[in-house]
């Protein structure tokens, strides 16, 4: 029972700790623009998905963004903001993944 309990944290843990993604996936890009507000996207666009990464208070998620977006062929990325949960200031950080018309 032991051993079952540490495999379901060890599992928990290394979810946390990756992007939760739910839209289309494409073929891959090689580079991805980084929006913080969809008014700054001057291309027509369309939105082919929905990601979001635990806040850890570190750098990084903004290159976290990116990698995945490249791997399921974003064009951009607009990062949205952050949402809490009640037991933290802010939990996750959200970002539209954006295909260019």
């Amino acid at each position: 029972m032991k051993n079952y309990l540490i495999a379901i944290g060890i599992s928990l843990l290394l979810s946390s700790c990756m992007v939760t993604y739910i839209g289309d996936k494409l073929s891959p890009t090689t580079s991805v623009d980084v929006f913080y507000s969809a008014h700054d996207v001057t291309k027509p666009y369309k939105v082919i998905g929905h990601m979001t990464y635990p806040n850890s208070g570190k750098e990084g998620v903004k290159d976290k963004f990116v990698k995945y977006g490249k791997s399921i062929g974003a064009d951009a990325i607009v990062i949205t903001g952050t949402e809490s949960t009640s037991d933290t200031q802010s939990a996750y950080v959200n970002a539209d993944a954006l295909k260019y018309n």
